[in-house]
């Protein structure tokens, strides 16, 4: 029998790749079932790929804030929003609709409650959003992706990991042919470094005070900047300094930098953890740290302490003499063996379940008008 998933979610690319990429495993996972995007702002979120599933706008604002007017502005968006999802809901008479945090998604989900829809959600960070930590109560089950997010929510968590788009998958692509895209050779040990969408600079600087230590190394560099500026002003420092780097502004092929990489330094936002599990990378993490409620911090602990796949530095430590001992511990063979090995112990360890399981099991349930019994 066919299905129907409802999925909402907006914002930050930390909200809508996952979304996505649970969207392309439920179609490949059910054939016939159908999904349709609601929330506010996809038709302008330019992390949203509206050329290939459907969606549909609800109004949504702010609704944690001290300004009077836009708090008053939030309630009336909330409450419209929570109409136009109630007409859209009946219409498209979903199974269950899944939820992926910011405000975007609450009146969808209000609405889904209202009319007894079963809701899972889905926390990426290990400290919850506020949309996500006051609707935990109303779900059915609750995906995280750290296990430490368990002790903040008040719902049926469940580690689930994070949903990761087309491609972003270890078996799918050839190590050779990723680092032929980068125009890099097999025989040299690939460190990829990126920033992410925050804080690129820091690390942009860092590796530039780090250029002079690469030469007549067996290091390779793939760079991502985050800026046309910056990259430019990489690539010719990159050149004086005769270090083999492939240094770019953006890159929306980063399954083939994981995958071409040994190992890596970066922040620590939760999809770049989840990339680094799936491609087996160890890496440095640096948390940002004006990161809202210092939730990279907790990433970063569950990367290093929990998987034991790599090394934090503080920002305020990440001084060029301790990263360049980090990259020399993590580069040594048996080490990096070692940590490669934990990552992927912890990846497929017997007890773990997916998100797209996880929704389709609550399908199920509700199909056979049982709730979910709560996981001690």
């Amino acid at each position: 029998m066919s299905k129907r998933f409802m999925i909402t979610a907006g914002g930050t690319g930390g909200h809508i790749f996952p979304a996505q990429g649970l969207a392309q495993e439920l179609i490949k996972k059910t054939y016939s079932s159908s999904i349709l995007f609601v929330a506010g702002g996809l038709s302008t979120n330019k992390y949203f790929d509206r050329s290939i599933f459907p969606f549909q706008e609800v109004s949504a604002s702010p609704l944690f804030s001290k300004n009077p007017f836009k708090l008053l502005k939030g309630v009336f968006n909330l409450l419209r929003g929570v109409w136009q999802s109630i007409r859209i809901i009946r219409k498209f008479k979903p199974d269950v609709v899944v939820g992926f945090g910011s405000y975007y998604t609450v009146p969808p989900l209000l609405a889904a409650k209202i009319l007894r829809i079963p809701i899972v959600l889905h926390e990426a960070n290990s400290i919850p959003g506020k949309a996500n930590k006051w609707l935990a109560s109303m779900a059915w089950r609750v995906g995280i992706h750290f296990p430490f997010t368990a002790t903040l929510l008040k719902g049926n968590t469940i580690e689930v990991g994070m949903p990761l788009r087309e491609g972003y998958q270890l078996d799918q692509i050839d190590k050779i042919e990723a680092l032929s895209y980068f125009g890099l050779s097999k025989n040299n040990s690939t460190l990829l470094v990126f920033g992410g969408s925050q804080g690129a600079l820091a690390i942009n600087r860092l590796m530039r005070n780090l250029a002079n230590t690469w030469k007549n190394t067996p290091i390779q560099i793939i760079h991502i900047t985050g800026s046309i500026q910056e990259a430019d002003e990489l690539k010719i420092f990159y050149a004086n300094y005769q270090v083999k780097a492939s240094v770019k502004a953006f890159e929306k092929n980063m399954h083939l930098a994981w995958r071409a990489a040994e190992v890596f330094i970066s922040r620590s936002g939760a999809s770049t953890i989840a990339e680094a599990m799936e491609f087996e990378v160890p890496g440095i993490l640096i948390p940002y740290p004006h990161a809202t409620d210092h939730h990279q911090d907790k990433n970063a602990d569950f990367f290093v302490d929990i998987v034991k796949g790599g090394i934090k530095i503080v920002e305020e430590k990440a001084k060029p003499e301790i990263v360049l001992k980090s990259i020399q511990l993590l580069i040594d063979p048996i080490a990096l063996d070692k940590r490669k090995s934990a990552i992927h112990s912890y990846k497929c360890r017997p007890d773990r379940t997916t998100l797209c399981e996880l929704v389709l099991d609550t399908s199920e349930l509700k199909s056979l008008h049982k709730a979910p019994q709560k996981r001690k």
